[in-house]
């Protein structure tokens, strides 16, 4: 799962990035978008959110149905409509039941969460989720909420594996390093 402590920190970009990276390992990856208030991976990809995850729990239907393949070894389920009750998707049995199938046919799962401020989603989604990573924006995230997202996620056990500083500015001090590659 990944997450952050407010909107706008670049998570679904981040997220997106490294399953695409991921895909050079040769590994097969899914991109689950679990922020149902305001979904952006469909906006990534440039795909359709006409249908996505709400539907595929709602009918009950093969999750075949739902997933789009944007590169070769990386799917993605959009959110699909904006639900009116997202927390109840969330927090239900079928969710988990879902994610659980498709851990059989995926070598990765990546979730794209809600900022950990803004809803309890994440935090709920944290619970069985294997890792978490939180994206942290340079300048722009606050450091006190920073770390109430982290108390946040380790008051349930979440299984924090790293943060990525995300916007950092490119300087005289670090240009050369970046201009190396």
């Amino acid at each position: 799962m990944m997450t952050s402590s407010l909107a706008s920190e670049g998570k679904t970009t981040t997220i997106s990035n490294i399953a695409t990276i991921m895909t050079e390992q040769d590994k097969k990856i899914l991109i689950i978008d679990l922020d149902l208030r305001k979904p952006a991976v469909h906006k990534q990809f440039n795909l359709s959110n006409n249908t996505g995850l709400t539907d595929l729990l709602l009918k009950k239907d093969d999750y075949k149905n739902y997933t789009k393949q944007v590169y070769p070894k990386l799917d993605v389920i959009t959110s699909g409509k904006v639900p009116a009750n997202p927390s109840e998707i969330v927090n239900s049995k079928a969710l988990q039941d879902v994610i659980k199938e498709l851990s059989f046919h995926y070598d990765y799962i990546f979730i794209d969460a809600p900022p950990i401020i803004a809803v309890s989603d994440p935090i709920t989604i944290a619970k069985f989720s294997d890792a978490v990573i939180l994206t942290i924006a340079y300048s722009n995230t606050e450091k006190e909420l920073a770390k109430k997202a982290i108390d946040s996620l380790r008051s349930v056990n979440a299984n924090i594996i790293g943060t990525i500083l995300n916007k950092v500015p490119i300087t005289k001090e670090n240009k050369y390093y970046y201009s190396y590659y």
